[in-house]
């Protein structure tokens, strides 16, 4: 059975100290949506709320961690959107 797109996406690039995107990763394990989708890039993908959520964990762990600077890019494909 085909599964359809994650209702939402959020791409975090966190340049600068290592610690900053290794904090951010594992503040957004817990939720199962996380994934490393590049060097100091993480993806969360998922239903609206859960991504909004890990992602809330994930910029708070990073900034706590030293990032001094967090570009993010929030996707909804066009079939999520009902």
């Amino acid at each position: 059975m085909p599964v359809g797109p994650a209702e939402l996406t959020a791409r975090v690039t966190i340049p600068g100290p290592d610690e900053a995107i290794t904090a951010a990763r594992e503040a957004a394990a817990p939720s199962r949506l996380a994934r490393e989708s590049g060097p100091g890039e993480l993806a969360i993908e998922g239903p609206h709320d859960a991504v909004l959520l890990a992602f809330g964990s994930a910029l708070s762990a990073a900034l706590g961690a030293g990032a001094r600077e967090v570009d993010v890019r929030f996707e909804a494909p066009k079939e999520s959107r009902g």
